[in-house]
């Protein structure tokens, strides 16, 4: 985390966390920016729909973090039904600007090849649920504007 830190400090980029099982935004949050200093608009924090508690949510997101709630996934697929409810819960609150959605390119991607998930996937079978729930504008602004600027880099002073 000094190291990420450190490397926000220097090039701008935005600190992205995996978190394991969506589990220690606060902590996170508490020493990257409580300690580190990087800005909580800067942080990413990722996977927190496989902890689906909404108070852990809304205080990173009242806290000025981004959440980036990933898509599908084999290995998580009994919080995936969760990801439209929270959505609409975060969107609703107000926070529909700090909520990237994409797909865990790393497993993902690799598994579309072989008809696994993949981000068509995310456009195809995801992008449904959520639009149910909130609607297609929050979710057009979720999938297409609010990556590219969350993970826009600032330039260093």
């Amino acid at each position: 985390m000094a190291a990420a830190a450190e490397a926000h400090r220097a090039t701008g980029a935005p600190v992205a966390v995996h978190l394991e099982l969506g589990t220690g935004a606060l902590d996170v949050l508490d020493l990257l920016c409580g300690e580190r200093g990087v800005p909580p608009h800067r942080v990413i924090l990722g996977h927190l729909n496989r902890s689906p508690g909404p108070v852990a949510h809304r205080q990173a997101t009242e806290a000025g973090a981004h959440l980036a709630f990933g898509g599908p996934s084999r290995a998580h697929h009994a919080t995936d039904r969760r990801l439209p409810v929270a959505l609409r819960r975060l969107a609703g609150a107000g926070f529909a600007d700090r909520l990237p959605l994409g797909g865990d390119t790393t497993t993902s991607a690799a598994r579309s090849v072989h008809g696994g998930p993949g981000m068509p996937c995310l456009l195809r079978r995801v992008r449904p649920r959520p639009e149910a729930e909130t609607g297609a504008g929050p979710v057009a602004r979720i999938l297409a504007e609010n990556p590219g600027r969350t993970f826009a880099a600032d330039r260093p002073r």
